[in-house]
């Protein structure tokens, strides 16, 4: 199974399509608006093809995997390593449980942005937040707020 892995890619990448990058439309596709933004794609590391096993082993669509994980990691999902799931796994659950935190404090607990860019940092006990790191929270709140809109009318 591991020779197939060194194999020279030869299927066409399904989470960028082969383009070798994500954009707004694969995004929205692969609904994801929450969790990605348009780049480089890291299912192929933006070559546009990919080995049948990593088809076959990864989901287009699992947030975990990024840029910033390592070749090891990746290659640990391909292979199916149990630790490397659950950390994928673990990533997800910790997303979805960030997003129904901002919608709950938001939709229910009337908080308004900038409380619930507090909140989040003080959960973590982070004293010093730069102004660009706290912009930056509360700018993917109001996404998630805008999204969630309809669900809560």
């Amino acid at each position: 199974m591991l020779i197939n892995l060194f194999k020279k890619p030869t299927e066409k990448c399904p989470r960028c399509l082969g383009k070798g990058f994500v954009d707004n439309n694969d995004i929205e596709r692969l609904n994801k608006k929450l969790e990605w933004l348009p780049g480089k794609c890291a299912y192929c590391f933006g070559k546009g093809k990919v080995n049948k096993q990593t088809i076959s082993s990864i989901p287009a669509d699992l947030s975990y995997l990024t840029l910033n994980r390592s070749k090891i990691e990746r290659l640990k999902l391909t292979i199916g390593n149990k630790n490397a799931k659950k950390r994928a796994e673990l990533y997800q659950k910790n997303l979805n449980d960030l997003i129904n935190h901002i919608t709950k404090q938001y939709f229910v607990g009337q908080l308004d942005i900038e409380t619930i860019a507090d909140l989040h940092f003080a959960r973590f006990k982070i004293k010093h937040v730069s102004i660009e790191e706290k912009k930056e929270f509360m700018k993917y709140t109001e996404k998630v707020i805008e999204l969630n809109r309809d669900k809560h009318k």
